[in-house]
């Protein structure tokens, strides 16, 4: 996910520290081990895996002012990844080569566009330009769209129209809204239909729909679910009261996986929600971890990053099973920060490193 969808949980998580847990108990009922959503979703498809992987662990170091955000595979068979007022490539066997963003902005989340090039967002800069979306081709010439003004674009994925959709957060007087690019440049916008919605991560579902997920709210904010059609019609699933979510991926089952965390930040979980509205919920071992990012993974269960509040303990790359039993991967470098993530066109998982710049892959 996002270098900036990162920046906003940091920041929401901070923020929420401060409610009292009394006021949240009087107003948010508690979860149980699973619950319904409605109305249901549309039936996925299941997948066979093709790699299995051990949990071996491998780094590289980036230069010393590349801090790594969001991370895909590209059509070029390298990872690709946004890291500040850069975009870096790296191979499989770990050569590091970036190239900077023309303008003065920080790059977001990136994808694999249908066109063969790889698609970024580009937050508001500090000069206060509004974000724009970024077009690089494998060989590193990158071209940028102009977005209106106040946009700030977070996430991005493609669909199966062959358009990129990326989420729009919104502020706190502002509401979210969803937009779709085409490989020409051609810009749809989708506003939403809550008030004080602000949507983050981004996916495409085994359905042909884009599913986007967030919170409603600003005060005491609703984890939320969104499905948008790619003819702009939009569906609300609200998450289990008290928890949110800022990311999102469709799963070798045909569900959606999210992480996601209680009002205060903590006591993690993997959640998935299937085609007939089934969520389910499986807390992660340490409830001081904090998931950062989440991608399925080529052995047909779903893989995240878990970074910790705890000193004593290093960041770790999860992996869940379908029926919800999580292993964890201590990474080598003591408190790397592990970020977003990615399956690998090698059949390896690949992550990014925020707090250590570096960037890794699992065995």
């Amino acid at each position: 996910m996002a270098t900036n969808l990162f920046t906003h949980h940091s920041l929401f998580r901070s923020s929420l520290t401060l409610v009292s847990l009394l006021t949240l108990i009087g107003i948010l009922g508690g979860c149980g081990a699973s619950s319904t959503a409605s109305p249901s979703h549309p039936t996925g498809s299941t997948s066979t895996p093709t790699q299995e992987l051990k949990g071996t662990i491998s780094e590289f170091p980036l230069p010393a002012h590349v801090s790594p955000g969001d991370i895909t595979k590209g059509p070029d068979g390298n990872l690709w990844f946004t890291a500040g007022d850069t975009v870096g490539r790296i191979t499989p066997t770990g050569v590091i080569r970036v190239f900077s963003i023309p303008a003065t902005s920080s790059g977001g989340g990136i994808a694999a566009g249908p066109d063969g090039n790889l698609w970024f967002t580009e937050e508001t800069s500090a000069n206060g330009q509004s974000g724009k979306i970024g077009r690089i081709t494998p060989s590193g010439t990158i071209s940028e769209f102009s977005l209106s003004s106040g946009s700030n674009p977070v996430d991005i994925t493609t669909g199966q129209d062959r358009a990129l959709w990326f989420t729009d957060p919104g502020t706190a007087v502002q509401n979210g809204k969803i937009r779709r690019i085409t490989t020409t440049g051609t810009i749809s916008e989708f506003p939403l239909p809550d008030p004080q919605s602000h949507p983050y991560g981004i996916t495409t579902g085994s359905d042909g729909n884009l599913w986007f997920i967030g919170y409603v709210g600003n005060n005491v904010p609703r984890g939320t679910l969104w499905r948008i059609t790619p003819t702009g019609n939009i569906s609300t699933f609200p998450l289990t009261p008290g928890y949110y979510s800022y990311d999102i991926t469709g799963g070798p089952d045909g569900n959606l996986w999210y992480p996601e965390a209680d009002l205060d930040g903590f006591n993690y979980k993997i959640a998935s929600v299937t085609p007939t509205g089934r969520i389910s919920e499986f807390p992660v071992p340490n409830r001081l971890s904090s998931v950062e990012g989440i991608t399925a993974g080529p052995d047909g269960n779903i893989w995240f990053t878990e970074d910790t509040d705890n000193q004593s303990q290093n960041g770790k790359i999860g992996r869940i099973t379908r029926t919800g039993s999580i292993s964890e991967f201590p990474l080598p470098t003591p408190r790397g920060g592990p970020g977003a993530i990615t399956d690998g066109p090698d059949g390896k998982i690949w992550f990014s490193e925020r707090k250590s710049n570096k960037i890794g892959h699992l065995v």
